[in-house]
């Protein structure tokens, strides 16, 4: 019996060293986290995303489209052959009203039309660049979560290993405690059970694996072995312009001030204007000296109560709508932003709560071990908070995971200023 307790006492020693390495490991990979170069790579890469790139292009297109939104339409020209006798159609000095003619219009529309609609296409610009930000800042938080929870899986593979430990050893004590006489072959079965709970979790947490590098693989195309960064959440005094959608928003309300601006414009009358030259020839009993013709034209908006009119009072209720919109994604910002923080302040106070249980269990299980080394106790007293430990580090893996997660929702949320 004390060749065994020496055994126990060495493999004790060996777990509480490993413990500390472990500790120390996870500190080490949290600083790492905190800003790396690698971590700055993968940010990189997010910014080569197709969704980001997609609205960057159209952030140009509607840029390109404005500068021509203020051009006039192309002028129209007219070569002509006109009144030319039937019976002789190349004759042009028998009858007078026969000449050649060159003729060229231009359409000039209403300037503030013309200006509203620059107006839309330089709004729908910004409003692309904005969500091109907010799409960068929504594929950080995907690319953060994915290595939160990878970083959960692994601690809690680690934390399942160690009870598969602890219950290799205590089987192992099992067996001379019935060779010593006691009656605990029932025991047994309990701890076959429990390996095939630790073994159904296993295969839950490789299926989950599977998912998060999947994810990353669509966000940097890549399955990066590193922690995530320290988040620390921003905050917010609830201003609209301090967050993503309720400026989006916001764009959309100027979009639809723009239509009303440019239902205002039809109302205004558009113009035209057009020179003509007929050349003649002369003949028999008239003159034939060249033609010249100079035409303004002005647009009246005669119909306006059945055309224009109506369709100014649609762009006045999509406004309206715009307005709602806005206030609704206001108010939906503010609950997520709150919901988040409380998600991130309840993690946090999770994680001091279990590191105060978890340090009880470390003095339970060192007492424990006091009492079984001198012989007063068993086995199974020091492994049982032992086991608890481990079952906790679970449970801190995954309010560790909440807590970077939730930081990460609620700077996805909120506008970063531009360097």
């Amino acid at each position: 019996m004390s060749t065994a307790l020496s055994a126990h006492r060495r493999r004790s020693a060996a777990h509480v060293r490993l413990r500390a390495l472990a500790s120390l490991t996870l500190a080490l990979c949290a600083s790492a986290g905190a800003s790396t170069p690698a971590y700055e790579a993968l940010r990189a890469r997010l910014a080569q995303h197709p969704d980001v790139r997609a609205d960057e292009a159209q952030a140009r297109q509607w840029a390109r489209q404005a500068e021509g939104a203020l051009g006039l339409p192309n002028p129209s020209v007219t070569l002509g052959l006109n009144n030319l006798p039937v019976n002789e159609p190349t004759r042009f000095d028998r009858y007078l009203p026969s000449s050649r003619s060159l003729e060229v219009s231009q359409k000039i529309p209403n300037a503030a039309g013309r200006e509203a609609e620059r107006d839309t296409l330089l709004t729908r610009r910004g409003l692309a660049e904005l969500e091109r930000r907010e799409r960068l800042a929504a594929l950080e938080r995907r690319l953060i979560e994915a290595l939160a929870e990878r970083e959960r899986i692994g601690a809690s593979r680690a934390a399942l290993a160690r009870q598969v430990t602890l219950i290799g050893e205590l089987e192992q004590w099992l067996r001379g405690e019935m060779a010593g006489g006691e009656a605990v072959y029932g025991r047994f079965d309990e701890l076959e059970i429990q390996r095939a709970r630790i073994g159904e979790r296993r295969v839950a947490l490789e299926g989950e694996a599977r998912r998060w590098e999947a994810t990353l693989r669509e966000l940097v195309e890549a399955v990066p072995e590193m922690p995530p960064p320290a988040v620390e959440p921003r905050s917010w005094d609830g201003s609209p312009e301090g967050a993503f959608a309720p400026l989006i928003a916001e764009r959309e309300r100027t979009l639809a001030r723009n239509g009303v601006a440019r239902r205002v414009a039809d109302l205004s009358p558009d113009y035209a204007v057009g020179f003509a030259w007929q050349q003649r020839e002369s003949g028999r009993g008239f003159d034939g000296e060249d033609w010249f013709t100079v035409k303004l034209t002005v647009s009246v908006p005669l119909w306006a109560e059945n055309n224009q009119r109506p369709k100014l009072a649609a762009a006045e209720v999509a406004l309206e709508r715009a307005t709602a919109h806005w206030e609704q994604r206001l108010r939906e910002t503010r609950r997520e932003y709150d919901t988040a923080r409380a998600d991130y302040e309840t993690a946090a106070a999770l994680l001091t709560e279990l590191k105060h249980r978890a340090a009880r269990l470390e003095d339970l299980e060192a007492a424990n071990r006091r009492r079984y080394e001198a012989g007063d106790g068993s086995l199974e007293a020091v492994i049982r908070p032992a086991m608890q430990h481990a079952e906790l580090e679970l449970e801190r893996a995954t309010q560790r995971a909440r807590r970077t997660v939730a930081a990460a929702r609620i700077n996805a949320l909120l506008v970063e200023e531009m360097p």
